[in-house]
Order: structure tokens, then C-alpha cells, then sequence
């Protein structure tokens, strides 16, 4: 990549050398393939899988969030990190991806324990035909009979 070659031109730049840009880079591209891991994990229900990847995606993150706050504190941002922005977008959106599935999975084992332990459910939430959540009234009627 050319953007490597780019340094920031300040006089105590000395911290962006280009193997810290480098290993910047990798993180990046390595958050994105821990996130497509933990979403392969999640679809599979392999929780453990899931829970090895907790502490690298914690060190990768902490990582570069210590070099987003400096960089984005430069005038003007460095290049590189411009660079690396529409993959941390990305990134952020597996993330919000693999929180939905985890969500809907936890819903899922939630509803089976409760159906095994012979709960049901007082009401049902449905969406109306503008999207939103509506309590439909005669729920109770059709669970009673």
C-alpha cells in the first residue's frame, strides 16, 4: 500500500513510523476477521469459539483506539488513517451484525426455556402495517383457548 510511505509532516511526528502505521493496518484488517469469525461462530452456536475471540478483539480494539485518539487529534489527519476508516465503518457494522444474531439467538433459548418450564406468554407484540410494535388486543383470548 502507498499510504505506508506517508508520514504526517509535524515536528514530533516521530511516533508514526512506518511500522507503526503497518501494524495499525494489520489490526484493522485483523478486527475485521475476528468480527467474520465470531459471526461464523454465533452461526454455528459455538460458544466457546466465540468466547476465545473476546480477548484478541479487546487488544486489537484498545489498540486502535489509542491511535484513533492521536491521529484524529492531528491537523489534518494523517492519510493512512483516512484510509482506514471506511474498513473501522465496516468493521462497526459486522459488529452491530453480530449483536443482532446473538440478540435473536438469546431470544430463541429464552423462549424454549419458558415453553420447557410451561410458561406462556400473556400478550404477543406484533408490528401494524406502519412498522411499529402494537399489543393486539384478542392475544389473550386465542392463548386462553
Amino acid at each position: 500500500m502507498s499510504e505506508m510511505n506517508l508520514v504526517p509532516m509535524s515536528s514530533d511526528d516521530a511516533l508514526w513510523s512506518e511500522m507503526s502505521i503497518k501494524a495499525t493496518q494489520e489490526d484493522a484488517f485483523r478486527l475485521g476477521a475476528l468480527l467474520n469469525l465470531e459471526f461464523e461462530a454465533l452461526k454455528s452456536r459455538d460458544l466457546s469459539a466465540f468466547d476465545a475471540l473476546q480477548q484478541e478483539r479487546g487488544e486489537v480494539l484498545n489498540r486502535l483506539s489509542q491511535v484513533a485518539d492521536v491521529a484524529s487529534a492531528q491537523v489534518p489527519v494523517p492519510f493512512w488513517w483516512e484510509a482506514l476508516l471506511p474498513g473501522l465503518a465496516q468493521c462497526k457494522q459486522d459488529h452491530l451484525r453480530n449483536i443482532q444474531l446473538l440478540q435473536r439467538q438469546l431470544q430463541a433459548v429464552k423462549g424454549a426455556l419458558q415453553t420447557l418450564q410451561g410458561e406462556t406468554a400473556v400478550s404477543v407484540d406484533l408490528y401494524d402495517r406502519l412498522g411499529q410494535v402494537s399489543r393486539r388486543h384478542g392475544a389473550g383470548a386465542y392463548l386462553a383457548a
